[in-house]
């Protein structure tokens, strides 16, 4: 199927070593860069690599003969079983002529899109056709895997697009593969539907549709540990984050942001190892999807840059891997992630959210 994918963790980043990786990976992928159809070139890095991407995507286009280098730096890179992220990292993945979106596939062929963005405002403003509701299952009929590449603590988390620097909201870049299936782990609890504050002061939030916030909002008896309580806050075009502090007698909740009167809110849980439940309802899915057979390959993208005081330590990666012993599955992991549909906003951006996409190769 002409496909390599490969990853390396670097004493300091540079690029004799990137070039080497490089090298390795087209070569692993039997595809020759004077006579083969190399169709995408996907060049994914730790913010280490910052200041040397782009040097590495031209290196790519003189090794490849290809143009579509696609990727950035991103918090945490998944591959072979292993996360990247804490010491400088490189993850390249070559795909040949039968990724290539333009060429006519099987009936079962259809073309998925990764996406990198800065933050979720652009993303919702380069999104426009309108805001989806939540898929009512675990399994979405998305056509794109975004993620948001942002970082609180990074200067710089530059992402590439034809080779180039991307200065745009967002890069993407799209292959064509055979029986995609999405599934998604939202990660959160919610407690009841969106309502509306009536009443606040500051950071303190009292009534919320006429009644006492606790009360209106579902809120559990006590918070959670670690803060595991939080608001979500829905705007016209976006959505927001607000964690609860603490819970008072009357039904008061302490936020760490104030929200205002007339707001549209509802509170959620964060549910550790999710996908420990979730994955029950995906089995079913996935045997009927691929008829028994173990799918191939598979990308995922999580939003799991997470602070200990709001997160538990979880495995849901490792649970997915687990899962999936025969499907070669590659990762990045950022601020947030969300899902799109044909240029609309199907999920919004969480960074509690995990997406993963099974397919096969197209023949």
């Amino acid at each position: 199927m002409n496909y390599a994918s490969e990853a390396a963790v670097f004493e300091t980043p540079n690029l004799e070593e990137g070039v080497a990786l490089i090298e390795k990976v087209v070569e692993q992928a039997r595809l020759r860069r004077s006579s083969d159809f190399i169709s995408r070139v996907v060049l994914l890095a730790s913010p280490h690599f910052a200041s040397l991407i782009e040097s590495l995507a031209h290196t790519c286009i003189s090794k490849t003969n290809c143009l579509n280098i696609w990727g950035g730096c991103v918090s945490g890179l998944l591959h072979g079983g292993k996360v990247y992220g804490q010491k400088p990292a490189l993850m390249v993945a070559v795909f040949g002529e039968a990724f290539e979106p333009a060429k006519q596939k099987g009936a079962g062929s259809k073309t998925i899109s990764l996406c990198l963005a800065e933050t979720d405002h652009l993303v919702m403003e380069q999104l426009r056709a309108g805001l989806g509701n939540e898929p009512g299952s675990d399994c979405s009929q998305a056509d794109t895997l975004g993620l948001l590449s942002y970082g609180a603590n990074y200067l710089s988390m530059p992402r590439l697009e034809f080779g180039r620097l991307c200065h745009q909201p967002h890069s993407t870049a799209s292959l064509s593969v055979s029986q995609p299936l999405t599934l998604n782990s939202e990660g959160l609890e919610f407690f009841t539907e969106v309502k509306t504050v009536t009443e606040s002061n500051g950071l303190f939030l009292l009534k919320v549709d006429g009644v006492s916030a606790a009360l209106a909002l579902g809120c559990p008896e006590e918070q959670t540990k670690p803060i595991g309580l939080r608001l979500q806050v829905i705007d016209k075009d976006r959505e927001s984050w607000i964690p609860v502090l603490s819970l008072h007698a009357d039904g008061t909740m302490c936020l760490v942001a104030p929200v205002a009167k007339g707001q549209q809110i509802r509170l959620a849980r964060r549910t550790p190892n999710a996908v420990h439940e979730e994955f029950k309802a995906w089995q079913p899915l996935i045997a009927t999807h691929f008829g028994g057979q173990a799918p191939a390959m598979g990308l995922l993208i999580a939003g799991f840059e997470r602070s200990e005081m709001c997160h538990d330590i979880d495995d849901d990666v490792a649970q997915i891997l687990k899962s999936f012993p025969d499907t070669d599955i590659i990762g990045i992991f950022g601020q947030a992630n969300w899902l799109g549909l044909q240029e609309k906003v199907l999920a919004p951006p969480r960074n509690n959210r995990l997406s993963l996409c099974l397919f096969n190769p197209n023949s």
